[in-house]
């Protein structure tokens, strides 16, 4: 039985952004979680050091101080506009490899929640996530919150309502099931529990067995005393995964979904036949994405 308050907590929060317009979609997101959880919020920027490599190695260098000095200048500016002062709020500029870089600073201060935007890229085939968001995702050892390339603009105080939050299996042992709870705890939000058959040969008149592992869900996460009791919907889909979690989460206004994601070499990832649910998920949807990598997932 589920204890009345989640543990989960997110005394830290790092936001990434390259300032570009689709990283500073993801901001809003930060900074409502920051200010639910009381938490600390880096904002970090990371100058990659290879477009300065053709320079003089005297030319480079000032070119990279340069680049430090403005990107200290924009955080602070992010700071000013939104009011942001004390000592919760810090920034960090590092230089080097993206994606390493913000998994450094992710593990050297115990941050507890990545949150970044991505524009991804276009093949002729599909829409891809950027290789830095793929990466952070994979790999990050803490939860990453990601406005992916089809992600809608928010209000600049954007409110999570409605959360909609896959379970796989029943009985559930993954760590996303606590922040999804969490979240709805913090955030007074309705909370979706959906699970998904793949079968679509599943007859109507058994439909009723989909929802059976999001009843036991209820049961194992949600506390008797909690409020949450009353917000709490469950939720059957069929087909495949990431197509049913997005098609109810357009219909249904949801604000932010919460989903389990492979500990996966990235490398590995891009040579698989299709990609796994939570990548589909988090390239395709309008809302953000909330990804905690799970050995079990």
């Amino acid at each position: 039985m589920a204890e009345e308050q989640s543990s989960i907590t997110f005394n830290d929060v790092l936001f990434a952004t390259d300032f570009s317009s689709a990283s500073m979609t993801a901001f809003p997101y930060a900074l409502t979680i920051a200010d639910r959880y009381h938490s600390n919020l880096y904002i970090a920027h990371v100058i990659d050091p290879e477009p300065f490599g053709p320079l003089s190695r005297e030319s480079s260098s000032k070119a990279i101080d340069q680049a430090h000095e403005q990107a200290r200048q924009q955080i602070e500016q992010l700071f000013a506009v939104h009011g942001l002062q004390g000592e919760r709020f810090r920034p960090i500029v590092r230089e080097g490899k993206v994606a390493q870089v913000l998994l450094d600073i992710d593990r050297g201060n115990r941050i507890d929640l990545v949150v970044l935007g991505t524009h991804g890229r276009t093949t002729r085939k599909k829409l891809l996530l950027g290789s830095v968001a793929e990466e952070v995702f994979r790999v990050s050892p803490c939860p990453v919150l990601i406005v992916g390339p089809r992600g809608v603009s928010p209000p600049p105080k954007p409110e999570l309502r409605h959360i909609l939050y896959l379970v796989e299996f029943a009985p559930d042992s993954s760590r996303a099931a606590d922040y999804a709870v969490s979240l709805a705890e913090q955030c007074d939000a309705n909370l979706t529990v959906m699970h998904v058959s793949e079968d679509m040969r599943v007859a109507p008149n058994q439909a009723e067995q989909i929802t059976q592992p999001a009843a036991r869900w209820l049961e194992d996460h949600a506390g008797f005393g909690s409020d949450l009791w009353k917000r709490i919907r469950l939720e059957g889909g069929f087909g495949p995964a990431s197509a049913a979690i997005l098609d109810f989460a357009a219909k249904s206004a949801v604000d932010l979904i919460v989903i389990s994601a492979h500990s996966l070499d990235p490398l590995i990832a891009a040579h698989f036949p299709r990609p796994d649910t939570a990548y589909e998920t988090v390239s395709r949807a309008q809302c953000p994405v909330l990804t905690i990598r799970d050995s079990h997932a």
